[in-house]
């Protein structure tokens, strides 16, 4: 029994006394203790430990000093324009602004960032939505600056991120909200009416008082048109579309059939007498705004590319200014600023070298796994990555006017130009549309001499019973149940008609680094003498480099050997992209590429030159090692190529496919990787550009079906423009926003499984339609010969529906092969 409660003795009767935790009255037996008014132990430890982690909160945020913990400065967050793009002020000169967090899991989350104006003067407010990671900030300018706020926040552990305004995604939105509005009225109808159908079933065989009967069948019009007026519009908004541009598609049937449903069933409630339409009219109305919003999704997926250059692009610079180099938002920089880009970071802007020697990292648009040795002078692009040395550069383009800015024009060019190609329930919709119209009137005709009630009756069974729901639902369930198991296969297909797409063999196009290799560099081979193997180590581990890591790496992993424990490293000169030379111990070493050894006037044996020649057809890139004048080591380093590469390649072209490699790296490497394969000379093209990429791939779905699997930024614009484009595991954002298809997982053995799936699925929908027009046809006869009234259409009408979702989960499509 629950202790009674009673007011505390400080306390009048009108205010009972309260817990300070929970807010809950106190029970008589705990009220004795003034001076802790809790309702139970609970609350008062949860109150003892919030109060201690409060003060201990205070204390260690007070004590760190901004920025302390943190590599990040914020700085570019003061500039006017970053304000000026992000957050808004209000009457009283302060500013909000929105942050997505990085980290946030649980309330505990939220209690600690919403107490930040507590801890951090000039803050606000501060309100957490947990659903979406974000918290809407409100602070005074004045009192404390915005990177102050955002250091405290990455210092706790939650990393800000300015949102990036977006029309499509707010347009989507909106129209999204329109779209769920529209299904829970459908189904809310729906729902209420097939209860209040039950009752008149039921009154058919038990008997019903004619006020009771006549509640029921008003109850339920009333009901029906609210469906057919708000949710079911769109429908007539369709069929109005179709008679204006003179293309019959299914809203025509659904649209007369409704309209002829309502209008009997309205006048069967006038009269008292009939039957109504008003249970099957609503669940159809429902049933088919699912389909609608089921196709909405899928193409807001397959054509939604959002932050394309957000994710290839720094969201700040460092421009130099002066003395000083400031931190600031990148839609800060125009042409002709200098900005300074450190070893590591990626360069902001289009321009050229003012000062500086490295190599960059162009493998982002080009697809060279090599670096590229960059000078004073020279032209570099935005997205790419400065691997070595600092560099001061000018600019010379920035945003969409960067290559990679007119590149990703090109891959939403791709998309948009793209044509979906059309289910194949809407490529016989006409002819489907004119028949059923047709045998509706010529229904009436045969029974008009019956009597006109019978003559319509007869019709509106026949519009009912072959009610297009499950022609219209035939081809989406079966691509929406293959692309769920195709999601648990880690398969993920932005859009159910690249099924269909995928159903014709074609031309498949590769890309090499990251899809037929692995995209890591590795030594493949080797010749020469181990005892130096520590002298390269400890040369290379000096320079930062894709083949400097992996000469490193293979190292590492061999038998130890006489390694100096402090080697004394001097003169020691890298040449970014070619090689580095030095002194360890007091004795010299050359590591690098045979044309850096002969700039270098080092003589290199015949038979290290017929390994260098070896290792050019196997397509590695042959480094040598010489200590002391003598070239004692040479290694063949290449991204291994994936183990279940060939057997796939072998067992595409046994289905049909004709396959082909299209990369930006070197020839040399390439065609030694196609030889491996076993690919045609012919089908293979190296040291591409991105635009020439898009122009096969044109030339070539121009031809017939294309497939693209790629997974550089390089590949973009191909992606987007194939007939589907696969991007596959460890791919760049932007390849897998422009692509079709995402394969979570490496290798090329997706790739076989989704092509596999697609035929199959395929045979599936080919199956949904057929059974769907049989039995359209054998109802159709029925309903004209009279042996159907609307009642039994209405029963018989689902039935199609029930058989249609039945086949296509008995879809063996991407189930996981059985041992």
């Amino acid at each position: 029994m629950i202790e009674q409660t009673e007011p505390c003795e400080t306390m009048t009767r009108q205010e009972p006394c309260k817990c300070i935790h929970c807010q809950l009255p106190v029970p008589t037996g705990r009220q004795a203790d003034l001076d802790s008014r809790f309702c139970c132990a609970g609350c008062e430890v949860a109150y003892t430990i919030l109060n201690d982690l409060e003060d201990s909160f205070r204390e260690d945020l007070v004590a760190i000093e901004p920025g302390s913990h943190s590599d990040l400065s914020y700085e570019e967050m003061d500039h006017t324009r970053f304000r000026g793009l992000y957050a808004r002020a209000d009457e009283r000169g302060c500013f909000r602004i929105r942050f997505h967090l990085e980290g946030m899991h649980c309330a505990s989350c939220v209690f600690v960032i919403e107490k930040l104006p507590d801890y951090l003067p000039g803050v606000l407010s501060a309100r957490v939505n947990l659903t979406n990671s974000s918290v809407d900030l409100l602070w005074d300018t004045q009192q404390v600056p915005l990177s102050q706020i955002a250091r405290t926040l990455d210092r706790l552990g939650y990393r800000p991120h300015p949102p990036q305004p977006n029309d499509a995604e707010r347009i989507f939105r909106l129209e999204n909200r329109k779209y769920l509005i529209r299904l829970g009225i459908a189904g809310a109808c729906a729902g209420n009416v097939m209860l209040i159908a039950f009752a008149l079933y039921a009154g058919m065989f038990t008997g019903m008082s004619a006020e009771h009967l006549n509640l029921f069948r008003w109850a339920s019009a009333a009901l029906a048109l609210v469906s057919i007026l708000w949710p079911g519009q769109v429908f007539f908004r369709g069929a109005l579309s179709a008679v204006r541009t003179r293309s019959p598609h299914i809203d025509l049937p659904v649209v007369l059939g409704i309209t002829i449903g309502g209008c009997a069933g309205l006048y069967n409630s006038l009269r008292g007498a009939g039957e109504v339409y008003f249970d099957s009219l609503t669940v159809l109305i429902f049933l088919l705004l699912v389909g609608r919003y089921i196709q909405f999704r899928q193409q807001h997926r397959a054509l939604s590319r959002l932050s394309l250059l957000r994710s290839l692009t720094p969201r700040s610079a460092r421009l130099v200014s002066g003395d000083e180099v400031l931190n600031v938002p990148i839609e800060v920089l125009k042409s002709g600023d200098v900005v300074e880009v450190r070893a590591g970071d990626l360069i902001p802007a289009d321009g050229l070298i003012c000062e500086g020697d490295s190599s960059v990292d162009e493998s982002i648009l080009t697809g060279e796994s090599r670096p590229r040795m960059v000078a004073s002078g020279e032209a570099v692009t935005a997205g790419t990555l400065n691997l070595t040395s600092p560099l001061r550069i000018g600019v010379l383009s920035v945003g969409e006017n960067t290559r990679i800015g007119r590149l990703m024009n090109l891959v939403e060019l791709g998309i948009s130009s793209r044509q979906p190609i059309v289910e194949l329930a809407n490529r016989i919709a006409g002819l489907f549309v004119m028949t059923v119209i047709l045998l509706a009137l010529v229904c009436m005709g045969i029974w008009w001499s019956t009597g006109i009630g019978q003559a319509v009756s007869h019709s509106i069974a026949l519009l009912i019973v072959t009610c297009p729901c499950a022609l219209g639902l035939a081809t989406p369930l079966a691509l929406a149940v293959a692309q769920g198991k195709a999601a648990q296969r880690s398969i993920l297909i932005q859009s159910g008609d690249v099924i269909e797409r995928l159903a014709q063999p074609g031309m498949l196009w590769l890309d090499k680094t990251g899809t037929l290799t692995s995209g890591n560099m590795q030594v493949q081979d080797w010749h020469g003498e181990r005892r130096y193997f520590p002298l390269v180590a400890a040369l290379e581990r000096q320079v930062v480099h894709p083949i400097a890591s992996a000469l490193t790496r293979f190292i590492e992993q061999q038998p130890e050997s006489e390694a100096p424990d402090h080697p004394v490293i001097g003169n020691m000169v890298s040449q970014p992209g070619m090689g580095i030379r030095g002194d360890i111990d007091g004795r010299s070493i050359t590591v690098g590429s045979e044309a850096y050894l002969i700039e270098q006037n080092v003589s290199i044996p015949a038979e290290f030159q017929d390994l260098i020649t070896e290792y050019h057809q196997r397509g590695l890139t042959a480094v040598l090692a010489v200590v002391e004048g003598e070239t004692v080591l040479i290694w063949g380093i290449g991204d291994d190529l994936r183990p279940d590469a060939s057997a796939t390649i072998q067992q595409l072209r046994a289905d049909g496919w004709t396959v082909g490699i299209l990369s930006g790296d070197h020839p040399e490497i390439v065609c030694g990787i196609a030889r491996r394969l076993v690919i045609d000379s012919e089908l293979v093209h190296a040291a591409v550009r991105p635009e020439e990429k898009l122009a096969i791939i044109q030339e070539s779905t121009r031809q017939g079906t294309t497939v693209m699997v790629g997974d550089g930024v390089n590949d973009s614009a191909a992606l987007a423009a194939a007939t589907v484009g696969i991007a596959v595991h460890g791919g760049a954002e932007a390849s897998l926003q422009a692509a079709a298809v995402y394969l979570n997982r490496p290798g090329l053995a997706g790739v076989k499984e989704l092509l596999d799936g697609a035929l199959l699925t395929h045979r599936v929908i080919y199956r949904n339609l057929l059974l769907s027009l049989m039995y359209n046809v054998f109802a159709a006869g029925l309903a004209l010969a009279g042996l159907i009234n609307p009642l039994l259409a209405a029963v018989l009408m689902p039935v199609s529906s029930l058989t249609v979702l039945i086949c296509s989960f008995v879809n063996h499509a991407f189930e996981e092969p059985r041992s």
